[in-house]
């Protein structure tokens, strides 16, 4: 259906053929909400809020349609997505604003810092080899068998027994610097 025609059947209030195809226009706007961290709620949401705002203006006797109305819907949409986010970082940053800092959470929070950055050095100061171990199988979850084949141990026995020489390696660092 032609746009003029869509402005005229608005304007003459048939409504029913107007209404389905303006929501074949949808799967942009929607994909435009997703793209931009919103969810298909907000993107129907948004969407039928600007069918609204499009069915007044075009309602109206003096409007003109300067572009499609495709392109028009879009825009509507972007600027009604946009300002909505907006009022969301609002509320996020008044949120934050709210929040009571408990002085013994804030005291354990630095704490649990600095004992994960003398952890961090302790690691750091390890070879290569311990260092590559224990990150397989600490973060990466990989088993002792996969990490002796990964590593070129002869077994998982092996592999087992040069974690727990790298853990003990790291424990005698820490206390030292701990000390």
């Amino acid at each position: 259906m032609e746009d003029q025609k869509i402005i005229d059947l608005i304007k003459s209030q048939k409504h029913d053929k107007v209404f389905t195809t303006l929501y074949k226009y949808f799967p942009v706007v929607k994909k435009m909400i997703l793209a931009n961290g919103g969810r298909s709620e907000d993107a129907e949401d948004i969407y039928q809020d600007a069918l609204i705002v499009f069915y007044k203006k075009a309602s109206a006797a003096d409007f003109q349609l300067t572009s499609s109305i495709n392109t028009y819907l879009y825009s509507i949409c972007r600027f009604m997505w946009s300002d909505q986010l907006k009022k969301q970082q609002k509320q996020i940053s008044t949120d934050i604003e709210k929040v009571e800092v408990n002085e013994s959470e804030f005291i354990s929070a630095i704490e649990t810092e600095n004992q994960l950055k003398l952890a961090e050095k302790v690691v750091s100061e390890l070879g290569e080899r311990c260092k590559e171990l224990l990150i397989l199988f600490y973060f990466q979850s990989k088993k002792l068998k996969d990490i002796a084949t990964k590593m070129g141990y002869n077994s998982e026995n092996t592999a087992k027994n040069q974690k727990y020489k790298c853990l003990e390696t790291a424990k005698l660092k820490l206390k030292a610097l701990q000390s």
